[in-house]
């Protein structure tokens, strides 16, 4: 081998060295992680999720028809890698981080090699710059302190994979382009990497438009006359199968949220998209939770969000005419992959902003960044991306040790944004009334500027005192339930919870803790019958129908129970049956009810409902009149 043809080698493979250095110093920082405990989600996802553990090989494709945890959080593929590292570690928390590490890594190269085909393919006078650009892009992606919470975080492995198999569609999609058309065989293989990535994660579903773009901006390089109409297939195909996707997750979802249309819906949105670049650039501190509609420059992230809108507005029309603009793609690009965390159809999760949420938005940002910064000479150039990476180094450094446990987390938090509810609720129900520690709840609760959650914290951790304390002391749980009862009678969450997702989150929250508070107290007492027939009351009132159930087969069952309240607990029991979908096993109790003394007559108009759905109609208009004549004043089902 000639000098020279090694020294061409060394400099085609010079820039791989900035990419194998940025992603050394970013598993680097990761691996400081490594032996971390499960923290929050993980125990839904992970530990405590036996359903998916006791899954037989022979059994996984049941992971593709139906949700594999508590959250009825439909993921195929991811709850399918968990399932491996159960099988093939246990419950080792070190080797499932490792397994989010070695797929954060492999999408480097694919951040590379779509960099490079883009850059070839809108800048082909700069050829020879090409993998110096790449390098950089990819560097820039590597050193993202954003991707810390999804790949240090156990529960982010949803983000990571549907990262890599996006990355991948979209390198078969930017591999199909031919002369005079697309290769279908890559075409092809586009899709199928497009519907991993959505099994991954339902929010891929963005990735579908961008390819689309592509697509059709490959399709109008073909001259006129060889330009066949048939190819638009592809992108419409990758739009089609993007929608079914999405349509399947839409219904599988079991928990809805009210839609809200108003000047305060359109602010959130803007904001939380200003917030999301914020994110995507800034070098400052990573956390879990942002108060987005709580920030003093709400108006500030709002005009941001709106000048990311007006930007790819005119990026889009900049590509319409034909002209091809790689910063315009990134702007775009950005924009639809950002689309569905922003809000526009509402969902509640604890925080507006999450920064896994731009675990693949971050790469169209970096390119649009190396894409400006190439129209400098090389040495502004190098100190402007150094400018930005040195910071973003740092925070990648910093931020994994905040994931030591969740305390540790929620603490960063807290001290960031003090006064913010979001982290001392989630303190105080997560980690001090777990472990008993009610005065520095009180002292946390204290610390929560709005009045309102405040008052509700402080009663809430009051309701936990007389749960598990003085239950304890006296062996009588009515203390407990009067106070349970009365937090329920103070619930009581501000409008705007209509708009704002993350204060429907604590006040869900609540919601859920009075749950655990009810479970608590039954077992306790589980010969109580006031107590199943008080916590059944309050399962339905928050529609946990399966769990309801439980506590009214109890009440029934037992002897204790007031001759009075029989029939009112049969046909709560028919309720909670019907609302669990066993419709045929409501009969029995729903006609229990009506034979208790006194009757409770409401069964007939949920017996007429039963009537009705197993097509038995001649009976259900018999039992509707029942329901009419002799409980007007109820309804249907109450």
């Amino acid at each position: 081998m000639t000098s020279a043809i090694l020294a061409a080698r060394m400099r085609k493979l010079a820039p791989w060295t900035l990419v194998l250095a940025s992603a050394a110093l970013a598993a680097g920082a990761y691996l400081q992680a490594l032996h971390y405990l499960f923290v929050s989600d993980d125990t839904v996802y992970i530990t405590e999720n036996t359903r998916l553990a006791g899954l037989h090989f022979t059994e996984l494709w049941r992971l593709f028809v139906e949700p594999y945890n508590r959250y009825s959080e439909f993921l195929p593929l991811r709850d399918l890698s968990y399932w491996f590292d159960i099988k093939l570690f246990g419950l080792n928390s070190a080797a499932f981080r490792t397994h989010n590490i070695i797929l954060y890594l492999l999408c480097l190269p694919l951040v590379y090699a779509n960099t490079l085909g883009l850059w070839r393919y809108f800048r082909p006078a700069d050829i020879a710059g090409a993998p110096w650009a790449a390098a950089a892009v990819t560097a820039l992606f590597a050193l993202q302190p954003s991707h810390a919470e999804a790949v240090v975080w156990i529960s982010g492995r949803k983000d990571v994979l549907s990262t890599l198999f996006s990355l991948l569609a979209i390198w078969f999609a930017v591999r199909a382009k031919r002369e005079q058309g697309l290769s279908a065989p890559h075409a092809a293989l586009t899709l199928v990497a497009l519907l991993a990535a959505m099994l991954s994660k339902a929010s891929a579903v963005a990735v579908a438009p961008v390819i689309a773009m592509l697509w059709l901006m490959f399709w109008r390089d073909i001259p006129a006359p060889n330009r066949r109409r048939s190819l638009l297939l592809w992108p419409l195909a990758s739009m089609l199968a993007a929608a079914c996707v999405a349509l399947v997750f839409a219904t599988i979802i079991p928990t809805k949220v009210p839609f809200y249309f108003g000047v305060e819906a359109v602010t959130r949105s803007l904001a939380v998209l200003g917030w999301l670049v914020r994110l995507a650039i800034s070098p400052e501190s990573r956390h879990f939770f942002y108060p987005v509609l709580e920030d003093p420059y709400l108006s500030v992230m709002a005009a941001l969000g709106v000048a990311v809108l007006a930007a790819a507005a005119v990026s889009a029309a900049v590509m319409l005419r034909k002209r091809q603009s790689l910063e315009g793609f990134a702007i775009v690009a950005f924009l639809l992959l950002c689309l569905p965390s922003i809000q526009l159809i509402p969902y509640q999760p604890p925080s507006l902003v999450s920064d896994r949420w731009l675990a693949l938005a971050v790469w169209p940002v970096g390119l649009l960044i190396v894409a400006l910064a190439w129209r400098l000479k090389p040495a502004p150039r190098t100190a402007l991306l150094l400018v930005l990476a040195l910071p973003w180094s740092f925070q990648t450094l910093e931020r994994p040790r905040d994931w030591r446990s969740l305390e540790a987390l929620i603490d960063a938090d807290i001290s960031a944004f003090p006064g913010y509810y979001l982290p001392a609720e989630h303190k105080i129900i997560y980690v001090q009334l777990k472990r008993g520690l009610r005065s520095d709840a009180i002292e946390t609760a204290n610390t929560i500027s709005d009045q309102v959650s405040r008052d509700m914290m402080i009663k809430l951790i009051n309701v936990d005192y007389a749960v598990k304390v003085i239950t304890a002391s006296t062996g009588n749980p009515q203390e407990a339930m009067t106070q349970l009862w009365k937090l329920e009678q103070d619930i009581n969450p501000p409008a705007q919870i209509k708009w704002n997702s993350a204060m429907r989150n604590f006040w869900s929250t609540i919601g859920f803790t009075l749950i655990d508070e009810w479970e608590y107290l039954a077992r306790q007492f589980p010969d109580a019958a006031p107590v199943h027939y008080n916590a059944g009351l309050w399962l339905l009132k928050v529609h946990k129908y399966k769990e309801a159930i439980v506590h009214w087969r109890a009440a029934t069952d037992s002897q204790r129970l007031p001759e009075s309240a029989r029939g009112t607990a049969f046909k709560n029991l028919g309720l909670a049956l019907i609302g669990a979908g066993d419709v045929a096993a409501a009969e029995a109790p729903l006609r229990a009810a009506l034979e208790q003394s006194p009757p409770d007559f409401r069964a007939y108009c949920s017996l007429s409902e039963v009537y009705k759905r197993t097509g038995r109609l001649e009976e259900a208009a018999r039992a509707a009149a029942d329901c009419r004549n002799r409980a007007p004043a109820e309804g249907i089902a109450q």
